[in-house]
């Protein structure tokens, strides 16, 4: 097997001739498909694996997901988002979790569980559609880089667990495959349009989730462009179909119903642009605390990709992805893990193709394994002991943590699952057995918070309806912020007040005509939120304190 670099003889150069940007060298095509293969059956058990993983917590998923999910639930029900239910994201969040809760329906299974194979089987199609992808590379040196990306890409989803499906875990799940594609595509290789049309049309729906990711997604263009100039790949099918996809779900907004836009637009907009800054935390802190190793990897993959530059822009243009998306997470000023997604997928394939290329340096030819089929076996060799091994370590894992869980198992016939045997009590959220203590299921229940948890994942894993259009309470915050600032000009001031009002009132309404069974409320900070509005008193004058835990009052109303 030829790595890039390796001097190929007249005939191989004949079959390339239509490849005059490849900047990796061609190899033996025998070898080619024997890599494919190999690639496609390691990636195969590395997802296995990991699904596998997700098999043993059935009831295992985290705030964020669980809420767009239930707003996915709810949009099948009739829910007209930003009016029956409110979040500050654009609505493309929710639409793509339809598909799992259709899932859930089908075969009785918990959302929980439909979400992770929903996630899965994302995983799976992408890795798909690379391979279907690489195969117009396999007589050329790009296929080994294009394998060892795509092996990277694989153990990158496979240690997934907080943030696995969040919008940024979708993004590089739907924007991997077209990112092989596109560095193909520049090196002048043929590529089929069917493959190309998949990749753009995936991507697509990744790009559309958030608008920064078209940024990122530019970073690898822009270093490509600089080193051929050349404009003829960026009228290309991929790019077309994502660009289509984009436009579609842009044009569908004019088919929304009014009442949707003008809440969206004039409420939920003006309040999360004004009051963005309550998120925000220092940059050093979140550059230099939980996510310092990221930043480390960044720059040693930087620094291995213009090293290696001459050898492929492979490594070069995923640096370059990896870099856009860490100068993204430190202007949004947030320490939230999932901002830092991109980056490690970014750091794993980079590193993964640096590995190759670094191995073709080696003096193979003084040990005697200079010789094409030797190489390609000392290749194989040494990504089956390193890839194998990992997932031996992760099965190990895997087998331990289900021995914990037989040690503390939660039986599922507590929330409607029988079929679906036992589940772990870690992975149900600690307020899921006062809901169940004190409602049943199809009861509405209340969650008036500063974020997402603890009424998400507890509203999924207990099959509890939310008693209001607020699904979560950190609205509220938000607005008090925006009233405190001492910028404020007294028109906006007095805007907002109106805003906070409307909110609390919104809730007096649905606790009136929801009437749900309990009601748990954040002492801190809705104290500072309600300020003189006695909220307890006057609004629930129906319930009573049953239980305070983690900062958390619980109250339940008097029948």
């Amino acid at each position: 097997m030829a790595l890039p670099g390796e001097e190929v003889n007249e005939l191989e150069q004949q079959e390339l001739h239509d490849y005059k940007n490849v900047d990796d060298q061609p190899m033996a095509n025998d070898l080619s498909i024997v890599v494919l293969l190999a690639a496609g059956s390691l990636t195969l058990v590395l997802l296995v694996v990991a699904l596998r993983w997700w098999f043993s917590h059935p009831m295992l998923i985290f705030c964020d997901q669980g809420l767009f999910v239930h707003m996915a639930e709810l949009l099948l029900e009739g829910k007209v988002p930003y009016v029956d239910m409110f979040d500050v994201n654009p609505p493309l969040a929710i639409y793509i979790q339809v598909l799992p809760v259709l899932l859930s329906r089908l075969f009785h299974m918990p959302i929980p569980l439909s979400f992770s194979i929903y996630v899965s089987l994302l995983e799976f199609l992408s890795c798909f559609i690379v391979l279907w992808i690489l195969v117009a590379a396999r007589r050329t040196g790009a296929v080994v880089l294009g394998v060892c990306a795509l092996i990277g890409f694989a153990y990158f989803n496979q240690i997934q667990r907080l943030d696995f499906g969040q919008r940024e875990h979708i993004f590089c799940i739907t924007y991997a495959p077209f990112l092989l594609l596109r560095y193909l595509r520049w090196q002048g290789v043929k590529l089929g349009r069917w493959p190309s049309i998949a990749a753009g049309v995936l991507a697509g729906i990744g790009l559309a989730l958030k608008p920064h990711f078209m940024l990122m997604a530019t970073a690898p263009e822009i270093v490509w462009w600089l080193r051929t100039r050349q404009f003829k790949p960026f009228i290309a099918p991929e790019v077309l179909a994502a660009v289509a996809v984009i436009a579609v779900y842009l044009v569908h907004f004019i088919f929304l119903p009014a009442q949707e836009l003008r809440a969206f637009f004039n409420f939920v907009v003006p309040i999360y642009k004004e009051g963005y800054e309550y998120y925000v935390t220092s940059p050093i802190f979140n550059m230099a605390s939980f996510w310092r190793i990221d930043f480390l990897l960044l720059a040693l993959a930087s620094l291995l990709a213009i090293v290696l530059a001459q050898s492929s822009s492979l490594p070069l243009a995923i640096c370059a992805f990896s870099f856009m998306s860490a100068v993204v997470f430190v202007l949004a000023g947030q320490a939230w893990s999932c901002h830092m997604i991109a980056v490690r997928m970014g750091n794993t394939m980079a590193l993964a193709v640096e590995a190759a290329l670094l191995y073709q340096l080696l003096p193979l030819k003084a040990i005697g394994l200079g010789r094409p089929k030797l190489t390609g076996m000392a290749v194989s060799v040494a990504a089956a002991s390193v890839i194998g091994g990992g997932i031996y370590l992760n099965s190990v894992q895997v087998i331990d943590e289900e021995e914990m869980r037989c040690r503390q198992p939660y039986p599922l016939v507590q929330v409607g699952y029988p079929e679906w045997g036992m589940g772990s009590v870690d992975d149900m959220d600690g307020f899921v057995g006062s809901c169940l203590e004190h409602s049943s299921k199809g009861d509405s229940i209340l969650f008036i918070c500063a974020s997402m948890a603890p009424g998400y994942p507890v509203l999924l894993q207990t099959e509890r309806k939310p008693a209001s259009r607020f699904l979560h309470g950190m609205m509220l915050p938000i607005l008090s912020f925006i009233i405190d600032k001492p910028e404020l000009d007294a028109k906006a001031k007095a805007r907002f007040t109106g805003y906070k009002k409307q909110v609390i009132d919104w809730y007096t309404e649905d606790i009136e005509k929801n009437r749900p069974k309990l009601i748990y409320i954040q002492d801190n900070p809705m104290s500072w939120v309600f300020g003189d509005v006695d909220f307890i008193n006057t609004r629930m004058a129906n319930y009573k304190k049953i239980d305070e835990k983690g900062g958390i009052s619980i109250y339940k109303r008097n029948d």
